[in-house]
């Protein structure tokens, strides 16, 4: 019986030290976190940031100005795509590497180029001026892919296939797919945008608005079958369109979906099964509360929110089941938009 106590002692300890190192391990690890800041006094202009996961060190990356939106980490991550408005408000879309080297203008547009992304091999940048195009990093070489309508918010598989959105007639809107070298185009799924691919491919995430006009998360396999509504709950404001759902993101093993839900008219971050089951708010602050993301190691998220700071954002952490919200940033002006970076 003593040897058995013994055991019992020794294995509730394991546990309990293996937890507390996961977390440990985490803040003290290699791990960087990107994120955009307000650090220019007087000044609506973000900056491009860096920090070590424990959230020291923070510093910037490149003294351009950064317009808001969340910087594109390259599939090695050692670069990073972001966006910056020259003297004349254009918009160029720029690249750097995550030590503020090898800072490289990549077009330049009247307009926002919206989302990016990088092939698999990060060889080529596809992004959107309008139309799809494919820029070669080492050549610099640019190809159109797409020539109707607006096609917007690239996303690329491993096998390098593009999937995207399109907006034409009202017959054609919705989410496309392509090879590489914009032949072989394919509808998929119809009044959608924001396709965000599972981990292994099979599956994509997207926002379609319901007949209220709230916009809410689908999901359907990656050939466009079996399309099926998440969520379905929404903020109904007296001027504004109601608010459902948005800013859907996978966890690494493609099981859960963290999300940012406007049911309470300020956003709130939930989490659900990947077939919409179990959903669980995560925060409950009557502040702002998004741009979730979980971390490579599927045991925390990252975020930002503005509970503490008079309504100025910081990024925070959280274990995945909303325990232990902490923030890393603790600066007087705006953090948002954290991205983890893993090399």
């Amino acid at each position: 019986m003593k040897t058995f106590k013994h055991f019992i002692i020794i294995l509730v300890v394991f546990l309990f030290v293996g937890c507390e190192e996961s977390y440990f391990d985490f803040k003290q690890s290699d791990s960087k976190i990107l994120f955009l800041s307000r650090r220019t006094g007087n000044s609506a202009d973000w900056s491009l940031m860096i920090m070590n996961s424990d959230g020291t060190d923070q510093k910037e990356i490149t003294n351009l100005d950064v317009r808001y939106g969340k910087p594109v980490l390259s599939n090695s991550g050692k670069s990073i795509l972001f966006l910056h408005n020259d003297s004349l408000y254009n918009y160029e879309l720029y690249s750097v590497d995550i030590d503020g080297s090898n800072l490289m203008l990549i077009d330049k547009s009247d307009d926002s180029f919206g989302t990016a992304c990088w092939s698999n091999d990060d060889s080529k940048i596809l992004y959107s001026k309008k139309d799809i195009i494919k820029y070669d990093v080492l050549s610099g070489k640019k190809e159109v892919l797409t020539s109707e309508g607006s096609n917007k918010y690239p996303v690329c598989s491993s096998d390098n296939k593009i999937f995207y959105t399109h907006n034409g007639s009202s017959e054609n809107n919705g989410i496309y797919k392509m090879d590489f070298d914009g032949s072989n185009k394919k509808f998929l799924i119809k009044n959608a945008l924001y396709p965000s691919l599972s981990p292994n491919e099979k599956k994509i995430l997207y926002l379609s608005e319901i007949e209220n006009g709230s916009s809410q998360i689908f999901v359907a396999n990656s050939d466009g079958s079996d399309q099926k509504q998440l969520t379905s709950s929404y903020s109904s404001w007296t001027t504004w369109t109601p608010a459902g759902n948005h800013e859907p993101s996978w966890s690494p093993d493609g099981k859960k979906i963290v999300y940012v839900s406007y049911e309470d008219d300020l956003p709130e971050i939930k989490i659900m099964n990947r077939d919409g089951t179990n959903k669980l708010r995560l925060t409950d602050t009557e502040k702002r509360n998004e741009h979730p993301t979980i971390t490579k190691n599927g045991r925390f998220i990252l975020f930002a929110s503005n509970r503490d700071m008079d309504w100025q954002a910081e990024i925070y952490i959280m274990d995945i089941d909303g325990e232990n919200q902490n923030p890393l940033t603790n600066y007087k002006r705006d953090d948002i938009f954290p991205v983890e970076v893993v090399q």
